[in-house]
């Protein structure tokens, strides 16, 4: 397993958990952290037991965006690009590639490149408290791992520009649920609890299951024909049919 510094990587069971570990940062971005993510999204990708992927930040945040401290560095065209083209997209690439159901588990603020890496997941779980936003346009600048893309096509055009443009981060977990982009949110004394009947709920199907059920809903979505996701649905669903621990299921040894 690989060594991290800025994360930590658990692998129980079916369920694998990254989580951010720069708590007294809220978990912001660094070069490091960008690599370690990377890394962990490619290396539980050879995990074939794992079918959940909870992605988590330690301390009182989720994750507050990009470490400021990176920012200096981004003032030569050579290391913005790099920053964007590189460490980030490096890091969408191996979360929309990974072949687990990534779960989001949102505390804290989810600010930024925060929310973009919240984007990159599968579902999103929030407790009441946690507060949202991009705040780049206070900048001058706008967010460059995929926000101005993926908030509109995970949320009404609308409200995701109203989003972009405010440049607000108090935006509440039932703002953004009220506005299409939350999977569910729960009160603060509950969210614990009710995580924890998701992840084991998640842990109990089958890992190609799973996998299999993001491939067709990733192919369904990115502007495919119907026609073609509906083959794309049928030749999953067949090639599951016969996966040898599915057979064993459906086709029991006869007593």
């Amino acid at each position: 397993m690989a060594d991290y510094k800025t994360i930590v990587y658990r692998i129980d069971g079916p369920v694998c958990c990254i989580t951010m570990n720069r708590p007294e940062k809220r978990n912001a971005i660094n070069r490091e952290m960008a690599e370690d993510l990377t890394r962990a999204f490619i290396e539980v990708r050879k995990e074939n037991s794992v079918g959940v992927v909870v992605l988590a930040g330690e301390g009182k945040s989720f994750c507050t965006g990009g470490d400021l401290e990176i920012f200096p560095s981004l003032a030569t065209h050579d290391n913005c690009l790099n920053w964007l083209a590189h460490e980030g997209m490096d890091l969408q690439r191996a979360m929309a590639n990974c072949n687990k159901v990534i779960v989001g588990r949102l505390h804290g603020h989810c600010l930024a490149g925060g929310l973009e890496l919240a984007l990159c997941c599968d579902l999103l779980y929030a407790c009441e408290s946690t507060r949202f936003g991009t705040t780049e346009i206070d900048m001058g600048i706008l967010p460059g791992w995929g926000g101005t893309v993926r908030l509109p096509r995970s949320m009404p055009i609308f409200r995701a520009r109203e989003v972009i443009y405010s440049g607000r981060k108090d935006y509440t977990a039932r703002d953004m649920y009220d506005m299409g982009l939350l999977t569910r949110v729960f009160a603060d004394d509950e969210f614990e609890t009710e995580f924890g009947k998701i992840i084991d709920n998640l842990s109990l199907k089958k890992p190609i299951a799973l996998r299999m059920a993001k491939e067709i809903m990733d192919k369904a979505t990115d502007g495919t024909s119907l026609e073609a996701a509906l083959a794309v649905e049928r030749n999953g669903i067949t090639w599951l049919v016969y996966a040898p621990d599915i057979q064993s299921l459906l086709n029991p040894p006869k007593a």
